[in-house]
């Protein structure tokens, strides 16, 4: 014999308590999902364009002395290459 039928609960009593501890448990993730999403949104919605700022920056600073060295050198090949 099994603890639900010592006790006197009924399958359909089984059934409701099974689904209301579903319910439960559904209501208490989507809560834990919804406040979990929410936060990454709020960091999304700002860090992206902060990260897309600094990479930005970062590329501005390092792009004028790459380019600088190449043109002096091709310049100096040529003052060379006339005189």
């Amino acid at each position: 014999m099994t603890a639900s039928r010592r006790r006197g609960i009924s399958p359909g009593a089984r059934a409701r308590r099974a689904l209301l501890f579903d319910s439960l448990a559904a209501i208490v993730l989507a809560a834990v999902v919804l406040t979990l999403a929410a936060g990454l949104g709020v960091v999304g919605f700002f860090g992206l364009p902060l990260l897309v700022l600094g990479l930005l920056w970062i590329a501005a600073e390092r792009l004028p002395g790459r380019v600088r060295p190449r043109s002096a050198a091709q310049g100096s090949r040529r003052s060379r290459s006339l005189g």
